[in-house]
């Protein structure tokens, strides 16, 4: 099978199953599709193997963390200005993070920290607020995993085995 149809298939099955999942039995918890996409987006973004999955929920993780903290500086005040200065200066602190040899894929801090950061001030949650479903870190957090984890890595592996069982018969 050719790798784009082992991907849509494989990917596609699985993000239905997860959307069912978030939206009907799990509703609940209050996970984010959209984030649990973005979290196999880095996954594969950063080179779709073992390696990969160690960068993607690092630097996620840390895109959350900072992205947390933002939330938290910005419910200090409705001032605009000094909202923009805090998420500026929060942007600025997650990118530093790239100092670390661990937190050096920057897109992957980026999407963390964005996802975080509309999550909380769109629905209005709170950076204090870890409960599920409406704290923004830990909603994030569960919803990055999942992405990362299940819908990259497990589908990785799985269209690994699609593609490889029809590329050995052509090279024979």
């Amino acid at each position: 099978m050719k790798l784009p149809v082992a991907l849509a298939l494989v990917i596609g099955v699985a993000g239905a199953v997860i959307a069912y999942l978030y939206l009907g039995p799990l509703s609940g918890l209050g996970l984010f599709v959209p984030a649990t996409f973005l979290g196999a987006a880095t996954f594969f973004a950063a080179g779709g193997d073992r390696p990969a999955l160690v960068t993607a929920l690092a630097t996620n993780v840390w895109g959350i963390v900072t992205g947390t903290v933002m939330l938290v500086l910005a419910g200090l005040t409705t001032n605009p200005a000094l909202l923009g200065l805090i998420i500026g200066g929060m942007t600025a602190v997650f990118i530093l993070g790239a100092l670390v040899p661990q937190l050096g894929f920057v897109p992957g801090s980026v999407v963390g920290f964005a996802t975080t950061a509309a999550f909380g001030l769109l629905s209005g949650a709170s950076g204090t607020d870890f409960s599920l479903p409406t704290g923004p870190f830990t909603v994030m957090l569960l919803s990055f995993v999942v992405g990362s984890v299940v819908l990259g890595y497990g589908c990785s592996l799985v269209v690994g085995r699609l593609t490889a069982r029809t590329a050995a018969p052509a090279a024979a």
